[in-house]
């Protein structure tokens, strides 16, 4: 008789797990190989027909989750609002590419830095491929209230989220895996989480429910 699994202590542990030295359901197995459990590269269930789906999975996670450390849970939600918006932009603004989305994250931010000390000064990119872009990411976490006018969150928010991203931006640029790689991460991401990058979508997951990422 099948054991129950080590990790959610619910479900049957059918699969034996050499990271873990214990059997696991499929379910947690699938759900948190590469997040949770520190696979060794010889795991059966990293090959062949269990590894369906899970191609650039392990950098995906090395690319950002390290960035959410330093996060609240309100700030890691803005994070992945952030990342669900950016993909969307990404079908619109076909040719983007790293580095000029690394410019226009970064002049955001400096630009929200400065508001935060009082200041209102837009700072400008540096790259010309990087305005129109620049203006997409301001709109990323704002609403519009009632009266039409624009809310978005707090700046003591909105300022580690927005040096998180490019944080993640320059390592994975610095790593040469590509023009895209950090793009096409986001693409991976947003897909796997289920949420809705095309033009109608508002960040949501497929529920409608709110964007929930944990650390």
């Amino acid at each position: 008789m099948a054991k129950t699994c080590l990790l959610c202590g619910q479900r049957k542990g059918k699969r034996a797990c050499p990271a873990k030295g214990a059997e696991i359901c499929p379910h947690c197995c699938g759900t948190k190989r590469l997040v949770e459990i520190d696979c060794p590269s010889h795991c059966a269930y990293l090959q062949g027909a269990h590894a369906a789906g899970w191609e650039g999975r392990d950098s995906d996670q090395r690319r950002v989750l390290p960035q959410l450390g330093g996060l609240t849970r309100g700030q890691a939600e803005l994070f992945l609002v952030g990342l669900v918006g950016i993909a969307r932009i990404r079908l619109r603004r076909r040719g983007l590419v790293d580095s000029v989305l690394s410019d226009a994250v970064s002049a955001l931010r400096k630009t929200v830095e400065t508001r935060s000390r009082g200041v209102l000064y837009e700072h400008d990119v540096v790259d010309p491929r990087a305005h129109g872009l620049l203006e997409d990411l301001k709109g990323l976490w704002e609403e519009r209230t009632p009266a039409d006018e624009r809310s978005g969150p707090d700046d003591r928010d909105l300022l580690p989220v927005l040096a998180a991203l490019q944080a993640a931006l320059a390592a994975t640029i610095e790593e040469g895996a590509g023009a895209t790689a950090f793009l096409d991460t986001i693409g991976r991401i947003t897909s796997r989480i289920g949420a809705d990058p095309g033009p109608e979508g508002r960040g949501a997951q497929g529920s409608g429910g709110p964007l929930i990422i944990t650390p």
